[in-house]
């Protein structure tokens, strides 16, 4: 990994209801997965009034961003799931460049963001771009042996390092509990990762997660839950539910962008 970027990669799983005949307590509407140096995600609802309650729309967001998080490109895919095999599926969507990335199957428009789909049966698998607002915010923090230290300032250096990704829960709706205005957020589940060389890092520990070393890399694995502390209401002196994921290594010679 010498003289490459550090790769680091986050993954971003959302779960919301959405009203489409069967709602996603059934299956789930928006999934987002996430890159960062490519983090992401983002989430879309769908009007019950244009999808048919047989179908079902999983969304995976890929999101090219820099070392500190800030987003460059977002890409969308999205599963269209035929379970009664209609001949036709209508999907909104305000993603540009829409294309079948698993399939000849074709697509008119129409208005309001409507796009009409030939699925002949099938599920459609397709793909966007967008550059609609996410609503996960992440933000990369660095340090060396304790300090605080930019990515660029990092390259090359050698210490003990700690890597943390905070996430921020955009998206809630207000909502009356008790005769009080609550604050209900969207559950998302955020899943980051890295994938570390063995002659850069060792001794590599994650705060809520896995490490895997296959000899040559260390691949780590974390998960955090961006307002699920709030919906829930637990005291976090007694029990947190983690919105971040920190990890932590002995690095030599760190990796230059």
């Amino acid at each position: 990994m010498k003289g490459k970027a550090l790769k680091i990669i986050s993954l971003f799983l959302c779960t919301i209801l959405i009203a489409v005949g069967a709602v996603y307590s059934v299956a789930s509407n928006d999934n987002g997965k996430t890159s960062e140096n490519k983090p992401a995600d983002i989430t879309e609802k769908v009007p019950a009034s244009t999808v048919p309650e047989s179908v079902f729309k999983d969304e995976t967001v890929y999101v090219i961003a820099d070392a500190n998080g800030t987003v460059q490109k977002i890409i969308v895919s999205d599963w269209l799931k035929n379970a009664l095999s209609a001949d036709k599926i209508n999907d909104v969507t305000e993603l540009e460049n829409v294309e079948n990335i698993k399939g000849d199957e074709e697509y008119t428009t129409g208005g309001n963001n409507v796009i009409v789909w030939d699925a002949n049966g099938k599920d459609i698998y397709y793909q966007g771009i967008t550059e609609k607002e996410l609503p996960v915010n992440l933000t990369v923090s660095y340090n060396l042996d304790g300090q605080a230290i930019s990515p660029d300032e990092l390259a090359g250096k050698s210490g003990k390092v700690t890597i943390r990704f905070d996430y921020r829960n955009n998206q809630y709706e207000t909502v009356k509990i008790n005769r009080k205005d609550e604050k209900i957020y969207v559950p998302f589940a955020v899943f980051t990762g890295m994938i570390l060389d063995n002659d850069n890092f060792s001794n590599v520990e994650v705060s809520n997660g896995k490490v895997i070393n296959d000899g040559d890399r260390t691949i780590v694995i974390g998960f955090a839950f961006p307002g699920l502390q709030e919906d829930l209401g637990i005291d976090r002196n007694k029990f947190e539910i983690p919105s971040y994921v920190e990890i932590t290594a002995d690095a030599s010679d760190f990796p230059s962008g």
